[in-house]
């Protein structure tokens, strides 16, 4: 059997834009990001809201993406943001805390409930060591 390596796969371009991306510059394969807007490439898979184990093939246990909303899971958009920068943050030049903050954007224009919860995990028990602090 052959174990899928990521939860989700963007089937097409997600552009965003926040006032922390002004002053950034950076571009691959995956990720433009100019002029405060950050693009990510249709294709790009990423795992979602993490830690999650999988027990006896029966149900996970873990940090749950939270309930279908218009079409995806709640916290699809800022797990993919996060992703994106934790992936690529010895290459992008910005700080964690600008990340988090970004992430915490995210979930209250989205309307997470749990938000607070999850921005305080992501600040404590994400990647500390991006390019500057």
């Amino acid at each position: 059997m052959i174990k899928k390596a990521w939860l989700y796969c963007l089937d097409q371009p997600y552009t965003f834009e926040h006032p922390l991306l002004k002053g950034v510059d950076f571009e691959n394969e995956w990720v433009t990001i100019s002029k405060g807007q950050m693009t990510i490439a249709c294709r790009y898979a990423w795992d979602g809201c993490t830690p999650r184990y999988h027990v006896a093939g029966l149900f996970s246990i873990g940090v749950p993406n939270g309930i279908l909303r218009l079409g995806k899971p709640w916290t699809y958009f800022a797990s993919l943001v996060h992703d994106v920068f934790c992936q690529f943050r010895y290459q992008i030049f910005i700080s964690k805390q600008s990340v988090v903050q970004i992430f915490d954007d995210i979930l209250k224009r989205d309307k997470w409930p749990l938000r607070p919860l999850y921005v305080k995990a992501v600040d404590r028990l994400g990647p500390q060591d991006f390019l500057i602090n």
